[in-house]
């Protein structure tokens, strides 16, 4: 997380202090979320070397595939659950992982950012952006709760779009 630089745009400066409040807590649950799906990609390229020895095609999946998938489902909700306000799980949990994780380029890479910006004292938005082998954008809108900030939305704009896609998964 340190290589990540946060830079504030477009913010009265009654609201700058806000980004040491609301980006923190966002960019820890997003490498915790990282992390999850980090370790159950490995696990799940594990199962599926394992499917050799054990006889079983490529194809089909591995026995403990199930419960691997089902352990990420609970691990992820029990991570953001918390950290959104409600409609924004309404999809449930993520169903994929991968290599790389989500938020990698943005952890690992050297450009990573984050733009914070605080109009009303309720709403921000923290828009992340990061480059690999191409340009990767997600900007959360973040509203203000007794107990913190709380995730209200999330979109994506990948590949250098000028537009933002809605997305359903932190």
């Amino acid at each position: 997380m340190d290589s990540v630089s946060i830079q504030i745009a477009d913010t009265p400066e009654k609201f700058r202090p806000m980004a040491e409040e609301a980006v923190p807590p966002l960019l820890a649950l997003l490498e915790k979320r990282n992390e999850l799906e980090r370790e159950i990609h490995q696990r799940f390229q594990a199962l599926e070397e394992e499917k050799t020895a054990l006889g079983i095609p490529g194809n089909q999946i591995h026995p403990d595939d199930p419960a691997l998938w089902e352990e990420y489902r609970r691990r992820y909700l029990e991570l953001v659950q918390g950290r959104c306000v409600p409609g924004v799980l309404k999809y449930g949990a993520a169903g994929s992982c991968g290599k790389p994780a989500r938020y990698d380029p943005l952890f690992e890479g050297p450009e990573g950012r984050v733009i914070f910006t605080m109009k009303s004292a309720q709403k921000a938005t923290v828009e992340t952006t990061c480059r690999k082998s191409w340009e990767y954008r997600y900007r959360f809108t973040l509203k203000r709760f007794e107990d913190g900030w709380l995730i209200a939305k999330i979109e994506n704009s990948l590949g250098g779009e000028s537009g933002w896609h809605a997305e359903h998964y932190v």
